[in-house]
């Protein structure tokens, strides 16, 4: 009984973790692993372009936030692919 309650706490967990990173614009739904193309392809461009620097200064990616029905949706792009997704209540 035990293991059946750690077995579905843990699927209960993944679960909500591969849902936390998606947004749905329209029709389309952007998640973690898109390239940057499918998003600006998607959401167009975004209202602001923010550089995510290394500890030691470097360029390490890029934080593209669009403005959406009083929300702020940020999406963290590294490698050209997106990384995370955060949306912000305004």
């Amino acid at each position: 009984m035990k293991r059946m309650f750690v077995i579905g706490l843990a699927t209960l967990l993944v679960i909500g973790s591969a849902a936390a990173d998606t947004y749905r614009s329209g029709s389309k739904v952007l998640g973690s692993g898109d390239s940057e193309g499918r998003l600006r392809e998607v959401m167009g461009k975004p209202d602001r372009e923010t550089p995510i620097e290394t500890s030691r200064g470097g360029l390490r990616g890029y934080r593209l936030e669009y403005f959406r029905d009083g929300k702020s949706v940020q999406f963290e792009v590294v490698n050209g692919r997106i990384q995370s997704i955060t949306q912000i209540d305004s």
